[in-house]
């Protein structure tokens, strides 16, 4: 944002004030909404977990702690997208502004160099309450978003370059060592909150370990479906196969998630193994045609995985899988609903008009994406 939120390109630094606020504001904004979804969808998961929460948080800190403090390569998720250049001259300043610090705020769909942002959105997830998760992201998005600030002295191109040159050339030393202090604090206070706790079941925070697992392999598929089809290609499965599998592979997926979503973690979970099963065999079948190395599109990664780490990824899924059949129930939260009083006319109205609402911003939404694509 440095490049784009600078005040060389907003004309002076009284006009790029305001830009700041606005982009800082998008940030905050969308981080916060992705808070309230977390929080939201962590309780409808059945959090919070109490214990096993806690030891799940401490156990992700400490993972994500070693991957910055050392040279272990731990993955974060993430997309690695960036903001389209075309919204600065399709809108106009105030909506541009926003707009690039929502697409920032939402942080997973951008490029992460470290995994804290995981660690505080599962915590947000974790906490089982909505208001509780905007306030654990708001502030990841109001500090991306002032990160721009630091363009405070470009007021000519050559500095603007200058300042851009030094940050891609500047140590990342002490934002590495910053965060995996911090990664370490919370995984120590989360060890001290699981010992002041009570007991509790540990098949809910399973089952919402593989809602949480199936959801993201089906966005990240959805979300790069060209090279989600390269990688089905190189599988040389029969073509009508392979186009069932193209849309059927992240239904399926999806499903395993709004099972538990729905209440119905036992099914779910036995749903889960009969998708790894298939996963896995299509694995060994992929190593006698290409090697030990084959392309994987479970998560969106872009490299080929070995086959022994993939087949050993799903052998602990379906151990969690199998610990939810045991240990799990079928109690489903959703049921059909009756016939509306009278009473309830207005409100269901009202409802279906947001959602009709909706429905027509998003298709505005991907008209304008299209058009940046092309341009």
């Amino acid at each position: 944002m440095v490049e784009t939120i600078s005040p060389v390109v907003h004309g002076g630094r009284g006009r790029w004030l305001g830009t700041l606020a606005l982009h800082t504001l998008g940030a905050t904004g969308t981080a916060a909404v992705f808070g309230v979804v977390l929080g939201g969808v962590g309780g409808a998961l059945g959090a919070p977990w109490q214990r096993p929460g806690f030891f799940a948080l401490a156990a992700l800190s400490c993972v994500y702690a070693l991957g910055t403090l050392t040279p272990l390569r731990v993955p974060v998720p993430q997309l690695r997208r960036q903001v389209p250049e075309w919204w600065r001259t399709f809108f106009g300043r105030p909506v541009a502004a926003i707009l690039y610090g929502a697409g920032l705020g939402f942080g997973f769909a951008t490029y992460l160099p470290n995994g804290t942002l995981v660690v505080v959105a599962f915590a947000a997830a974790a906490s089982g309450r909505p208001l509780i998760g905007a306030i654990l992201m708001a502030p990841f998005g109001l500090l991306r978003g002032l990160s721009a600030i630091v363009s405070w002295r470009s007021l000519t191109q050559e500095q603007g370059r200058a300042l851009l040159d030094r940050l891609v050339v500047a140590p990342g030393s002490v934002r590495h060592i910053a965060n995996g202090v911090s990664l370490v604090l919370i995984a120590s206070a989360a060890i001290v909150a699981s010992i002041r706790i009570g007991e509790s079941p540990w098949a809910s925070l399973a089952a919402a370990a593989l809602a949480w697992v199936f959801a993201w392999a089906a966005v990240s598929k959805i979300a790069a479906w060209r090279r989600w089809r390269r990688t089905l290609s190189a599988y040389d499965l029969p073509m009508s196969l392979e186009r069932t599998a193209a849309w059927a592979v992240p239904m399926a997926e999806a499903s395993a998630s709004l099972l538990v979503v729905a209440g119905m973690s036992r099914t779910a979970a036995l749903w889960s193994v009969a998708l790894l099963a298939a996963l896995s065999s299509s694995l060994v079948r992929a190593r006698r045609r290409l090697g030990r190395h084959v392309p994987c599109g479970c998560f969106g990664g872009r490299n080929a995985v070995d086959v022994r780490v993939a087949l050993v990824r799903n052998a602990a899924l379906m151990l969690t899988a199998v610990f939810v059949v045991v240990r799990g129930t079928d109690a489903p939260s959703l049921s059909w609903p009756g016939v509306p009083a009278s009473a309830d006319a207005l409100p269901l109205t009202l409802t279906l008009g947001a959602f009709v609402a909706a429905m027509l911003v998003a298709w505005r939404a991907s008209v304008w994406f299209v058009r940046g694509r092309g341009a």
